[in-house]
């Protein structure tokens, strides 16, 4: 994997190859689920399902507020110092609670007050228990105490005691509200299960310590993320949520469905590297930044040989894909082919905005990742609008293209001080 001098990141190496292990069983579920609901459904059904997840991400983020990336960080420097652990631990917790609530009016005004969601309505209603879930999921405390392994495991276990039931029980088209409640059912378990884990381990002394001064302190450490993860989850909605006017549900069942798989894929290599090495990456920037930007060059080559794989496998194999999925997703090679490219985009993206902009750089940098991505998500109303209306999901799929491929070189550009420096 990456062959680094004298094992110096022995633990990191190994806590990603775990997780590439547990991640790889965490996405061939979903991998076989979606396909399997993707038929079983049809594209109509499925696209209620894949315009509701969508939606339901954007109100995830909104929770997230980049928590995962600031507390982590901030868990990563104070995980020795119990008082400030318990001090950032409780106010990070009662801002995702307060997010929670906003997104809660949001989501019914949403299904009951906008005439062009009310068909989407009820999974949406249903899908926002993945929000609720994802507020407690407590991600960014086991990532900085550096045990994301057990979140990791815990999650499986979640999805194989709920989601194998998608076979048992959605067998026809009319059963897509229970498809979707089975899919809610996987966030709401694993977030009880790691609360009892937090409880019994005392990894918190004292929850709901903190006051106001630091909840709004953590809120605004956070703020620049949040706009820069606002402004990438406009992006990604607004393809659906543009696409859904001027299309049918057939049309954003198909383009959901290339996209899932897409993003299936490319998550399936960047998120545990990502897990692993950004607390790591965060701390050695404070007392060894050389050796910090060495390691995220290794990481980025990594990152591009994997990638370069996903496209290979996306673009060639998409005529088998296709014909697994069925008669409902014929003429989607061309969504496939487009958007095989994408994975490189994300995934090389990620690395120059998250783990040298965020993990490295300060709150000037912090500034740069927020521009990125408010020109990608200029970038992608502008381009969806114009491209939608007249090539549907393909529009789509192209639009996709090239905002990811903006991140990616925004990205690069402010990130190149860091990953230059100091080669030797």
């Amino acid at each position: 994997m990456l062959k680094l001098k004298n094992q110096k990141y022995n633990k990191e190496i190994w806590d990603t190859i775990y997780l590439l292990v547990l991640q790889g069983f965490n996405y061939v579920f979903p991998l076989l689920v979606y396909p399997y609901l993707m038929v079983t459904l049809g594209a109509e059904k499925f696209g209620y399902i894949g315009f509701s997840l969508t939606i339901t991400q954007y109100f995830m983020l909104v929770v997230d507020f980049g928590f995962n990336l600031s507390a982590t960080k901030r868990v990563a420097l104070y995980k020795n110092n119990k008082a400030k652990l318990d001090e950032i631990a409780s106010a990070t917790l009662l801002a995702k609670i307060g997010l929670l609530l906003i997104c809660l009016l949001a989501v019914l005004i949403l299904a009951f007050c906008v005439p062009l969601f009310r068909v989407y309505s009820q999974t949406l209603l249903i899908l926002f228990l993945m929000v609720v879930g994802n507020t407690f999921s407590f991600v960014w405390l086991f990532q900085g105490l550096g045990k994301i392994r057990v979140l990791s495991f815990v999650n499986i276990i979640s999805k194989l005691l709920i989601l194998p039931l998608t076979f048992v029980f959605v067998k026809t088209k009319e059963d897509y509200l229970l498809a979707a409640t089975i899919q809610s059912a996987v966030y709401i378990l694993g977030p009880l299960i790691t609360c009892v884990i937090i409880y019994r381990n005392k990894y918190i002394g004292y929850w709901f310590k903190t006051t106001l001064t630091n909840i709004y302190h953590e809120v605004k450490s956070s703020y620049p993320i949040f706009l820069s993860t606002a402004a990438s989850s406009i992006y990604i909605a607004s393809y659906v949520l543009i696409l859904a006017y001027f299309a049918d549900p057939v049309e954003v069942g198909k383009y959901t469905a290339v996209e899932k798989i897409m993003r299936g894929f490319c998550y399936l290599i960047f998120v545990p590297l990502s897990q692993s090495f950004y607390p790591k990456i965060s701390a050695m920037s404070v007392t060894n930044l050389p050796e910090a930007t060495k390691l995220v060059r290794k990481i980025l080559l990594f990152i591009f040989v994997a990638m370069s794989g996903v496209f290979v496998a996306m673009f060639f194999l998409s005529p088998y894909l296709i014909a697994f999925l069925g008669k409902e997703y014929a003429g989607t090679q061309t969504l496939f082919r487009i958007m095989s490219v994408v994975p490189m985009f994300i995934g090389l993206g990620g690395v120059f905005g998250q783990l040298s902009l965020l993990a490295i750089g300060n709150d000037e940098d912090k500034k740069d990742f927020k521009r990125t991505y408010l020109v990608a998500a200029i970038i992608a109303i502008v381009s969806i609008t114009f491209l939608a209306p007249y090539l549907q999901s393909t529009g789509a799929a192209i639009s996709l293209f090239l905002t990811e491929l903006s991140v990616a070189l925004g990205m690069f550009w402010y990130s190149r001080k860091y990953i230059f420096k100091s080669i030797s």
